[in-house]
């Protein structure tokens, strides 16, 4: 007898009222539980009739975000269980797609890790800088998320806004081991994007 398939959920609380059900999109955010920084987003879940984002694992998700006044965009994976997203691709409408590479994923959306100091007897700084560096690459290489920043991220934002659907893909390294999607950019899009502070005017 086939054993029952256990799919992990994971449901993250609104930041207002304004993204409620019905939305495709909505305004989170998520407060880490050892460094208490806030991160808010704009995203999208599983079902849009109801007030909570519900996702599944092993599943990905377009977001926007702001974090200190800086801007990206990317992909995310959901559910409890979160898997490396790695290298990603996104389109909207008939646009050039973009892709975005994970060392491009700014270091606040790596999963927190403890400081610990990693001087040896005889290490050069050159080489304790090279130490850190591969840390941090490893890191990005493992997170939930693929994200780019700065003008690129706008770009991508500004098409967005101007789009219909946003088409999404994880590359593998076959096209058989990509995961693709898609959402409609819909008003629930702007409206969620003015909650967390994003404005087109401002990109």
């Amino acid at each position: 007898m086939a054993k029952p398939l256990v799919m992990s959920i994971a449901v993250v609380v609104l930041v207002g009222c304004a993204s409620g059900p019905g939305s495709v999109w909505k305004a989170v955010e998520s407060q880490d539980q050892f460094t208490d920084e806030v991160t808010k987003m704009v995203t999208v879940g599983e079902w849009k009739n109801t007030s909570l984002l519900v996702t599944k694992s092993f599943n990905y998700y377009p977001f926007v975000g702001m974090h200190n006044g800086e801007i990206y965009v990317g992909l995310r994976s959901g559910g409890r269980h979160r898997i490396p997203t790695g290298t990603v691709q996104i389109r909207v409408d008939n646009n050039k797609a973009w892709t975005i590479a994970p060392e491009e994923t700014p270091l606040f959306l790596l999963p927190s890790l403890p400081k610990t100091p990693m001087v040896a007897p005889g290490m050069t700084e050159q080489v304790e800088q090279a130490t850190a560096q591969a840390m941090a690459n490893a890191a990005k290489i493992m997170s939930p998320f693929t994200a780019a920043t700065g003008d690129k991220a706008k770009s991508i934002i500004k098409e967005m806004l101007g789009g219909k659907v946003v088409k999404y893909r994880t590359v593998g390294l076959n096209q058989a081991a990509s995961t693709t999607g898609e959402v409609i950019i819909d008003e629930s899009f702007v409206q969620s994007l003015r909650q967390i502070g994003i404005r087109k005017e401002s990109l």
